[in-house]
């Protein structure tokens, strides 16, 4: 079980699925989005315990909790039957984000929240050397972690090997690399790779992308932190494809 908190964390996921939550504490039930929430804590039936800022305090520490925290079930992460089901959807232009890495939460919500927004079809995680969902990853990610399809993999090489032989192009990120982004054709089936905050891709990822590509810069600060990089390249996708 996890608990998550915050009020847009909470209520995006209450909008999505309400099955998610156990039950709620609730310490600022005056606040007016708050109320909103325990209308529909009530209609769906879900356990509302109002208790005092000191409790929840106790219970996630010194963080931004807005008053109200969840218990909620743990996400399961999708298998990969989901993803050959998802690359063999005929006539689909997919978007796949891979995560090579990441070990920051801040860097993961800020990454998986991008994704949703962008409406990536499926998110790719490392077992290992990785961070895992937590509740940090929950609040930045303002609920998109539980609701985003998840893949958690042992072998990221072994998963692009059946991306690539589905035709599907696997974009790599450097910004050391002499291909610009927005000289890049984005507009066919991809998975994007962003790699570790202090590494980048693995040497094997990095083999196996078709291109690899960074954001120009307007001064010698070429490095971007790597969630916000992730939303430029993955609004880039978007404007490409014309799907706003």
């Amino acid at each position: 079980m996890y608990i998550i908190y915050g009020i847009n964390t909470i209520q995006t996921l209450l909008d999505h699925n309400y099955k998610y939550f156990n039950n709620v504490l609730i310490s600022k039930k005056n606040n007016k989005r708050i109320k909103i929430i325990i209308n529909k804590l009530s209609l769906f039936k879900i356990k509302i315990d109002f208790v005092n800022d000191k409790l929840i305090n106790k219970i996630v520490g010194n963080v931004v909790h807005q008053g109200i925290i969840a218990y909620i079930n743990k996400k399961k992460y999708v298998n990969k039957l989901f993803l050959i089901n998802l690359i063999n959807t005929k006539n689909k232009l997919l978007l796949i984000l891979i995560l090579d890495g990441i070990t920051d939460p801040h860097n993961l919500g800020s990454c998986l929240r991008s994704a949703y927004s962008a409406n990536v079809d499926l998110v790719i995680i490392p077992k290992y050397n990785s961070v895992k969902l937590s509740s940090t990853v929950y609040k930045i990610s303002s609920g998109a972690a539980n609701i985003i399809p998840i893949l958690m993999v042992n072998n990221l090489n072994s998963i692009i090997k059946i991306l690539k032989n589905k035709g599907i192009r696997i974009i790599g990120t450097d910004d050391k690399s002499n291909n610009i982004l927005y000289k890049s054709n984005l507009s066919k089936s991809l998975a994007l790779v962003i790699g570790s905050e202090n590494y980048g891709m693995c040497n094997l990822v990095r083999r196996s992308c078709d291109e690899i590509i960074n954001i120009p810069t307007r001064n010698d600060m070429k490095s971007i932190n790597l969630s916000i990089a992730t939303g430029v390249i993955l609004f880039e996708i978007v404007r490409q494809r014309n799907l706003f």
